[in-house]
């Protein structure tokens, strides 16, 4: 069986879950033989109210965090992947194709092997300088010697995360792509019923919540001061590509509802043009309401959205971006739960 079959077989949620749950079992193992809860006791200091956390307990909450994403990661870019392909599928009767020839257009959703390199490489390189990102900075970095058991997890995951992070960034952003560029090949606008152009809106929503869910995770260890930068590092490009995810899958498609919507608009006015003199012809009263109904049907279809966004769409979205600080929240609760456990 190969690699890309075995993928095609897992499922997301049980990769992410297998794989963070197996790296925290083994850090609550690590902790334990090491005997580091008793140092959360000696060394751990919480101020809830002033959001800063030292020693171990510090150390541990970013080890966790780590373990988390490493998980999360994976699963959100094989996420990506299936709903690009699954979105193809779905539009077969937009898109008038075959089920043999929408499956060959599916696996058209694919990444390229040299941009998956050169993201990678240039995550890999932010990994290695993000340590210098955030006070307070050891004197040695990359010294093994210097490294705590908790550290130790720090420099060995926090490469892997920022390289998965700039693959999720970049699958979404291609995989958005080229589903707009799919756009073109719809047989047919229906100006006044957009909703089978919802799997382009439902797919945009969704990436933006995978990258969303990056930054919900991340903010557990940007609970305090000091990580400023960090937070600035990760959070920026992660709204950024978030705001992206959404827009760029219906690119294509704004850009088809604004030409038929100009066909339209200038299809009537030309209709217009045509009855306009037969007003001064007999019967021209009849002609009075047919000039009022091509009227009002130009006036609806200037009307129409040019993007296939709907309220729900706008609330959803606003939803996910309160997501992050939710985590946050919950994240601040949690660290005075432990305080007062350990301390």
């Amino acid at each position: 069986m190969t690699v890309r079959s075995m993928l095609g077989r897992t499922s997301p949620l049980w990769l992410g879950i297998a794989i963070s749950g197996s790296l925290l079992a083994i850090l609550i193992i690590v902790e334990t033989l090491f005997g580091r809860w008793g140092g959360i006791r000696i060394e751990g200091e919480i101020d809830p109210f002033a959001r800063v956390s030292t020693g171990v307990l510090r150390d541990v909450r970013i080890a966790i965090v780590h373990c988390l994403l490493i998980g999360y990661l994976p699963a959100a870019f094989l996420h990506v992947l299936r709903s690009g392909r699954r979105t193809v599928l779905v539009l077969q009767g937009a898109l008038s194709c075959t089920r043999e020839e929408c499956e060959t257009l599916a696996a058209t959703v694919r990444l390229s092997t040299r941009w998956l390199l050169l993201t990678g490489l240039f995550g890999l390189t932010l990994g290695f300088l993000t340590p210098y990102m955030s006070p307070p900075v050891p004197p040695s970095v990359w010294n093994p010697a210097t490294w705590s058991v908790e550290v130790i997890w720090h420099r060995i995951l926090g490469p892997l995360v920022m390289v998965w992070m700039w693959w999720l960034g970049y699958s979404v952003v291609t995989v958005s792509a080229r589903l707009s560029r799919l756009a073109r090949k719809l047989q047919h606008i229906n100006l006044l019923d957009l909703s089978a152009l919802a799997p382009f809106t439902r797919l945009g929503l969704t990436n933006g919540l995978l990258v969303i869910g990056v930054l919900s995770i991340a903010s557990l260890m940007l609970i305090e001061t000091g990580l400023g930068a960090t937070a600035l590092l990760v959070g920026g490009p992660t709204f950024v590509v978030a705001v992206l995810s959404l827009l760029l899958p219906v690119r294509g498609v704004h850009q088809r509802i604004r030409q038929s919507k100009d066909d339209e608009i200038r299809r009537m006015n030309d209709a217009i043009a045509q009855h306009r003199g037969d007003f001064d012809s007999p019967g021209a009263s009849q002609r009075t309401g047919m000039m009022a109904d091509m009227i009002a049907y130009r006036g609806l279809i200037e009307d129409v959205p040019e993007w296939p966004f709907t309220t729900s769409t706008y609330m959803r979205l606003i939803f996910h971006m309160l997501i992050p600080v939710a985590s946050w929240g919950l994240g601040i609760f949690a660290e005075a739960i432990l305080g007062r456990i350990f301390l």
